[in-house]
C-alpha cells in the first residue's frame, strides 16, 4: 500500500523525487518500489518525459485504482484514542501492509482465525499477529469477546470494510490491465434476491457469458442482510432484487429496473381457485410468508390489516426459499403472496394459480443496489 501511495503521488506531482520526499524514503528506494509495482502489475507504470515522471497508459489504470484504494483506507474514527495530536485519517494507508489488510478482510467473511489462515495459506499464529499489528497501527482493539468466540469490534468492522474495498480496487486494476490486453476474464459477483433468481439473473448470466466467455460470474443467494454485508465488504459487486429505498443508507446507490406486482397464489385445484374471494377467505388457510425484513412481508401485513385479519394468529411457514415454498404449496392448501414472475414456470405448467382478489399497494420496485461511487471492472 505504501508503494501505491508513492505511485499516486508521483503521478499527481509529476515527480518521483517529490513523491519520495512525501513518503519519507530515498530516491533509490522510490525507484525500486516503482519497479516492484511494475513487476506485480506486469507493465511499466511511469516513464520520464523531459524532467517529469508521467504515467504510462497502464500506470494511469493502476493509479486511478490506487487513488480509490487509498481513499477507502482513510477514516478519522480509526485514530488512536486519547492521543489528539496524532489524529489522522490515513493510518492504514501509511502503515498497514497488504497482508494485514487481507487478514482483516477475510476475518470479516470467515469469522475465525483458523479459516482466515487456511484461506491465506498461513499459520494461525501469523494471522493473529497481523491483527495485533493492526491494533498497534490504529491504537484500538479490532476484536472483542473471549478466546472461544472472537468477533470484530466496531473499529475492527471499519478496518475490515475499508480493507476489503481497498483490496477490491487492486484486484480490479489487475482485471483492467488484462482487459487492455484483450483478456476479458474478470470476476463479477452478483447477490440475487428471490425474484431475481428465477429469470432476471439467469438471463443476464447467459447474455454476459456470450459476450465474455472467459469471465467468471458468481451468484450469491441469501437474505438481504447477508448480501448487504458482502456488498459493503467488497465481496459482492451488486444486489439485484426488490429495492429497500432506505434513505439512511447513504453508502448505497439504488437503480430501478421495473415495477413488480404481488399476487395471492395457491396450488391448482385449491378450494379458492377460480372464484371471486373475500378477505375473510384468506384467514381460513395457512400461509407461506417471506422473511420479516422483506418488502413483500410489509405488503402482506398491510393486506392482513385491510381485511381485518390478525396476521399474528395465522399459521404460517416463513421462508425465502422458492424450493421450500413450492414443496409446501403443492402438498397443502397454503396460500402465499408472491410475484407471478417469480413462479412463472409453475404457473405456465398449471401447478399454481393467482387468486381473484384485488390488492392495494402490492407494487414494489425491482432494481440494482450498489455501493455509492462504485467503479466496477469491464
Amino acid at each position: 500500500m505504501r508503494h501505491l501511495r508513492l505511485l499516486e503521488i508521483a503521478e499527481r506531482e509529476g515527480s518521483l523525487t517529490r513523491a519520495a520526499q512525501a513518503v519519507n524514503i530515498s530516491q533509490p528506494a522510490a525507484s525500486q518500489a516503482i519497479a516492484k509495482l511494475a513487476r506485480i502489475f506486469g507493465a511499466p507504470l511511469l516513464e520520464r518525459v523531459g524532467n517529469a515522471a508521467v504515467a504510462t497508459p497502464e500506470g494511469k489504470i493502476v493509479t486511478r485504482r490506487a487513488r480509490r484504494a487509498l481513499m477507502h483506507l482513510r477514516d478519522p474514527s480509526l485514530s488512536p484514542r486519547g492521543r489528539a495530536r496524532l489524529v489522522s485519517d490515513d493510518l492504514l494507508e501509511r502503515y498497514a501492509s497488504t497482508t494485514q489488510l487481507r487478514v482483516m478482510a477475510l476475518f470479516a467473511l470467515t469469522g475465525s482465525f483458523a479459516a482466515t489462515a487456511q484461506a491465506l495459506g498461513q499459520t494461525e499464529a501469523s494471522v493473529r499477529r497481523a491483527s495485533k499489528d493492526v491494533e498497534q497501527i490504529i491504537g484500538q482493539s479490532v476484536l472483542e469477546g473471549d478466546q472461544r468466540k472472537r468477533t470484530l469490534s466496531a473499529a475492527g468492522t471499519i478496518v475490515a470494510t475499508r480493507a476489503s474495498l481497498a483490496l477490491r480496487e487492486i484486484d480490479l486494476a489487475h482485471s483492467e490491465l488484462r482487459e487492455r490486453q484483450g483478456v476479458f476474464d474478470s470476476r463479477l459477483v452478483i447477490g440475487a434476491l428471490p425474484l431475481a433468481r428465477t429469470q432476471i439473473v439467469p438471463h443476464a448470466a447467459v447474455s454476459l457469458l456470450k459476450k465474455y466467455p472467459s469471465a467468471t460470474l458468481e451468484i450469491l443467494d441469501g437474505s438481504y442482510e447477508f448480501l448487504l454485508q458482502r456488498l459493503r465488504l467488497g465481496a459482492c459487486d451488486m444486489i439485484i432484487g426488490a429495492l429497500r429505498d432506505d434513505t439512511t443508507d447513504h453508502d448505497l446507490l439504488e437503480s430501478r429496473l421495473f415495477t413488480d406486482s404481488l399476487r395471492v397464489v395457491a396450488r391448482a385445484g385449491h378450494p379458492l381457485a377460480g372464484r371471486k374471494i373475500s378477505g375473510q377467505d384468506l384467514g381460513r388457510f395457512p400461509w407461506i410468508l417471506p422473511r420479516r425484513d422483506a418488502p413483500a412481508r410489509r405488503v402482506f401485513e398491510a393486506l392482513a390489516r385491510s381485511h381485518g385479519l390478525d396476521s399474528g394468529r395465522l399459521g404460517h411457514v416463513e421462508t425465502g426459499s422458492l424450493v421450500v415454498l413450492r414443496g409446501v404449496m403443492l402438498a397443502s392448501d397454503s396460500l402465499t403472496l408472491i410475484s407471478p414472475n417469480q413462479i412463472s414456470y409453475e404457473i405456465d405448467e398449471g401447478m399454481m394459480v393467482p387468486l381473484d382478489i384485488v390488492l392495494q399497494g402490492a407494487e414494489r420496485e425491482i432494481g440494482v443496489t450498489e455501493q455509492q461511487n462504485n467503479m466496477p471492472g469491464c
